[in-house]
């Protein structure tokens, strides 16, 4: 059987092979192999057997000041790490004089502040005097002003040398980027679209290794990229409030996304999206999600959970059968279902009484249920593009309502309790089959727009003389031969009229 690290380490826990005979395989693998998989593969398995020997420093050492493979070095650097902590300090002096790789710079500078000794704090105060970003040499002045640099472990020194190192590297990809930095820690960081920024194919495809980095980052946008893959790192952002993943191909999220339990908001409309992890509802902080333009079919039960969200946006995915997803989501205000072919409203939504906008266009309701008169804090309702028929008498319950659009149904009539509506602004009625406008309308003395565009209208009710607020009324597509004097008057006092 071909030698390998695998074979090795099973040897060597079967006791087939004493350590000094796995040690000496091991390296004669990573000194002639020509698969770089197996070299690192070995690199691995020294430190699982804890292979504590001057032969493996020094094979290390050497690896990691010659080799020119970043994964040989950056593997180098942790088992450097893991074996001979005590004595990497040398080692990792002369990498991070060297070292170019942001990936290997990082795990350097991660060593030398869990080193903490004078020595190692001396090198990381001298790296951080050779800082160039005036950003941040603005932001440590300030630091240091308030507490002396001295002061600082080597931990909280590597974090700024960590931070700096990603700012440096982007900046050397993408150009100018825009972030902002607290204490030396960079708290906000915005890399949407910087694919654009810069010529050539340098485009931002991946999400970044380091993030995991950035434990004091609190807002992160990654939007108009080009991600297809979340990390599971991803978790260790456990600061971030706002995350904006938003215009890019994602197609599914990590379960440590749940670990995110300070996040405030996420973006996540216009990807690839085909389920959600069940630890989306440990997201114990979020308030607004929005998840419009995806792919989904269907909803953890544990979204339930998220009992602070306020705005929930599911437009545009496929979500024609919803179940009681929500169910006791006091907290939502928005909710928007649209274009997701429900032919029937869930009586989940019924007991959110706080919801003030209801977005369901683009479905294919054929009608709407008694209760929808109970939503009584309701101010914005979309039903613009189904195929409805009628609407329920008690949707004059509804006296918060402020703007309903019903454009692109099958209307010919309004109830009656719709002149209870008594403070809509805003009312389209295009595109219906409306051949008498209802006299219902003329008593909402509150409508500033009204939309009647593309019906079969032949002339008006004098009611609309009553509508002293009325400033946009839009008649296109109508058969009205003669336009009434009572209008005339109205478009004295600034109504605007299309027809």
């Amino acid at each position: 059987m071909e030698l390998s690290p695998k074979l090795i380490s099973k040897n060597y826990k079967n006791k087939k092979l004493d350590k000094i005979s796995a040690i000496n395989q091991l390296i004669s693998i990573i000194d002639n192999s020509d698969h770089l998989d197996t070299r690192i593969e070995s690199i691995k398995t020294l430190s699982q057997i804890d292979a504590k020997s001057n032969d493996v420093f020094k094979l290390l050492e050497n690896l990691l000041i010659s080799d020119s493979h970043e994964s040989i070095r950056f593997n180098s650097i942790n088992a450097i790490e893991k074996l001979f902590l005590d004595n990497a300090l040398e080692p990792m002096r002369w990498a991070l004089k060297h070292e170019e790789s942001l990936k290997c710079l990082l795990a350097i500078s991660k060593i030398l502040g869990k080193i903490d000794t004078p020595q190692s704090k001396s090198l990381l105060i001298y790296k951080i005097k050779k800082i160039k970003n005036e950003k941040i040499i603005e932001n440590l002045n300030l630091l240091f002003k308030k507490r002396d640099i001295e002061s600082f472990s080597s931990f909280e020194l590597s974090r700024i040398i960590e931070n700096y190192f990603i700012v440096a590297d982007l900046e050397k990809r993408f150009g100018q980027i825009n972030f902002k930095v607290k204490e030396g820690l960079i708290f906000e960081l915005d890399l949407s679209n910087v694919s654009s920024h810069v010529f050539g194919w340098t485009i931002l495809n991946k999400f970044p290794d380091f993030m995991e980095f950035l434990t004091s980052l609190e807002i992160l946008d990654l939007k108009f990229n080009r991600l297809t893959l979340i990390p599971k790192t991803i978790g260790f952002l456990t600061s971030t409030i706002h995350l904006d993943l938003s215009y890019n191909k994602i197609k599914s999220i990590p379960h440590s996304i749940g670990l995110l339990t300070t996040l405030n908001e996420l973006n996540l409309r216009y990807n690839k999206l085909k389920s959600l992890p069940v630890s989306i509802g440990s997201l114990k902080s979020l308030k607004h999600l929005d998840l419009r333009a995806n792919e989904l079919t269907f909803l953890p039960k544990t979204l339930k959970n998220i009992s602070k969200l306020e705005v929930l946006d599911l437009h545009g995915n496929n979500l024609s059968k919803l179940k009681g997803s929500f169910k006791g989501m006091t907290s939502l205000k928005q909710l928007d279902l649209g274009l997701n072919n429900i032919e029937k409203l869930p009586k989940w939504v019924k007991p959110l009484k706080f919801l003030k906008k209801l977005g369901l266009g683009g479905n294919k309701l054929t009608s709407l249920p008694s209760w929808l008169g109970s939503l009584q804090s309701l101010e914005i309702l979309q039903l613009f593009d189904n195929k409805l028929i009628e609407l329920p008498e008690s949707i004059g319950k509804i006296s918060t309502l402020k703007e309903l659009t019903l454009w692109n149904n099958n209307l010919t009539s309004l109830p009656k309790s719709f002149s209870s509506l008594i403070n809509l602004k805003v009312l389209n009625l295009s595109w219906n089959r409306f051949e008498i406008l209802p006299d219902c309308v003329g008593s909402i003395k509150s409508l500033e727009i009204l939309s009647l565009w593309g019906n079969k209208l032949k002339k008006l009710p004098e009611s609309l003389e009553n509508l002293k607020s009325l400033k946009i009324l839009d008649l296109n597509f109508n058969s009205i031969e003669e336009t009434p004097d009572f209008l005339g008057k109205l478009e004295k006092n600034g109504l605007i009229i299309y027809k």
